[in-house]
């Protein structure tokens, strides 16, 4: 492979937005990545997406964090109990957490933040919704009260999926839910670096040197946060050529997702490529239910058998990177992992797909399908779902558009066709969202406000899923997932299309990289 002439463009920008100080820099104390995109969302409560979620855990704690295992683990708390009947939570917070400002982190401000982050996000709600009020007690200590049992209550309070219930001092946490927050203080390991942000291109981490770590060993997210590199430079490279000259050069340190057709070329040149993330991310496509003809359950069924799960995984990743068809709506290989229901959708049938689209009322009209080339598995995606949909009839027009466009344009909800609508878009997601009911958006199917993308509405299903999540213990999360599972096999809120490994590619003198849910820049350091 040749070295991208962009480089030489792309290094010389980074150099001058670090006025000199990041690209190319070769000191052991900062460690120079190319993260998986921009981060625009600087509140916790709010972000939404991988990286704020990533960006988030830098800069912010939570009450409780996972492990290796994705098992809750206390973080900022030191001690916790729930009364016998498992509606009043007592927590109290470990001693000497501080602000980046210096400030001590109280009671007052946790409380404010669980306000702010169940009150307002679709994650959070599952708590605000059964939660009876929160009470301060002291300085380190409050309780929560709950209007009936949640078995969750610490797994929802360590951050699955996002947005997180980061705490924020109470000011900014009880700011107006629209107002941005520009120079976030957390207590989080690292600081962010406002003054050196450069919109686009360039965010920045230093090593909040007044931080405690716990004391237990580090394990996933959990345990002892022990930051060993000065500061964390994000340098955006959108471009994945550029982004994999970068690391051969030695211009950059780590590189959080690699592109499969990539991953070959970085190990021959000597560097590490692996899967840091718990588990595989589950690549899918999903209907718009909110236009015909995806509202028909028989064109949902037809989509399902359109599609051939090995041909979609050899277009997105080939033998480059692990691949495992599954159809489950979970994860393959995950805590709640099965695919009970899905037995009659696995093997493609186009002659039963093509009678199914007719029985649905499709009459040849034009469908459209949004993707991205920027995201090479999105685009790949889309050429397979194109192609198979062509074979059962269906007059499909592909929109290709950069993510920034493309994101927005799934959320837009009740829009005609020419005039920001769609029929379908293929996506895939990280296994450690969409591993759980809770995190997974898609499986949200609340009538009339399910808040993803495509929009599905279903009553029955819904109610599963808050089966599943007011089940008091794993046995019971178990039986009532199999349950709700079958049912999504009933409606199809989307098609699994397999899952495969996002690997991370960085140098050989970059140590102590962990094996968590989400990525961890602590821990990390430069020999």
């Amino acid at each position: 492979m040749r070295k991208s002439r962009g480089w030489g463009l792309a290094a010389g920008l980074c150099a001058l937005l670090a006025g000199g100080s990041a690209v190319g820099q070769s000191s052991t104390n900062v460690l120079r990545v190319v993260p998986s995109a921009d981060v625009t969302e600087l509140d916790p409560t709010r972000g939404a997406n991988l990286v704020s979620r990533i960006y988030s855990q830098m800069v912010f704690e939570t009450l409780f964090a996972l492990d290796s295992t994705l098992t809750p683990r206390p973080m900022m708390v030191e001690s916790w109990d729930a009364s016998p009947d498992r509606l009043t939570w007592r927590f109290t917070l470990r001693p000497g957490l501080k602000f980046h400002d210096g400030k001590p982190v109280t009671t007052r401000d946790v409380v404010a933040s669980i306000e702010r982050w169940a009150g307002s996000t679709s994650i959070g709600g599952q708590l605000g919704r059964r939660m009876a009020g929160m009470q301060i007690i002291d300085e380190r200590s409050f309780t929560l009260t709950l209007k009936e049992p949640f078995g969750l209550v610490e797994f929802i309070l360590s951050g699955p999926g996002a947005p997180i219930a980061g705490i924020l001092p109470e000011a900014d946490a009880k700011r107006p839910i629209g107002a941005p927050l520009t120079n976030p203080i957390g207590s989080g390991p690292f600081r962010y670096i406002a003054g050196e942000r450069v919109s686009g291109h360039r965010a920045v981490f230093e090593k909040f040197r007044d931080y405690t770590p716990r004391q237990e060993p580090t394990d996933g997210l959990a345990g002892a946060r022990i930051v060993k590199v000065d500061r964390v430079e994000w340098i955006v490279m959108p471009d994945a050529t550029t982004a994999a000259n970068a690391l051969v050069n030695n211009e950059a340190d780590l590189w959080e997702q690699v592109t499969p057709d990539l991953a070959p070329f970085l190990a021959q040149r000597g560097m590490t490529v692996r899967r840091l993330a718990s588990l595989p991310s589950q690549s899918f496509v999903r209907p718009n239910f909110q236009l015909p003809p995806f509202n028909d359950i028989r064109a949902r069924q037809a989509l399902a058998l359109a599609l051939d799960q090995r041909e979609m995984l050899d277009a997105i990743a080939g033998d480059k990177v692990p691949t495992k068809e599954c159809f489950s709506f979970t994860v393959c290989g995950g805590p709640l992992s099965t695919e009970v229901g899905s037995e009659p959708w696995r093997k493609p049938d186009l002659a039963r797909a093509r009678q199914l689209m007719l029985e649905a009322g499709y009459k040849g009209e034009r469908l459209v399908m949004v993707a991205t080339p920027q995201l090479p598995v999105i685009g790949q995606m889309a050429l397979v779902v194109e192609q198979r949909l062509k074979q059962i009839g269906v007059n499909v027009d592909v929109e290709m558009m950069d993510f920034s466009a493309m994101f927005p344009r799934i959320q837009t909800k009740d829009k005609p066709i020419g005039q920001g609508g769609y029929h379908l878009f293929p996506y895939y997601a990280a296994g450690v969202f969409w591993f759980h009911p809770m995190t997974n958006l898609s499986v949200d199917m609340s009538c009339p406000a399910s808040s993803w993308a495509g929009f599905p509405c279903d009553e029955q299903g819904e109610k599963l899923r808050q089966a599943f999540l007011a089940a008091p213990d794993d046995a019971a999360r178990k039986t009532a997932y199999e349950a709700f599972h079958k049912r999504m096999w009933d409606f199809i809120p989307y098609v699994p299309t397999g899952q495969f490994d996002v690997v991370s590619g960085f140098r050989k003198n970059v140590q102590g990289v962990l094996d968590a849910y989400f990525i961890a820049y602590w821990n990390i350091e430069k020999k």
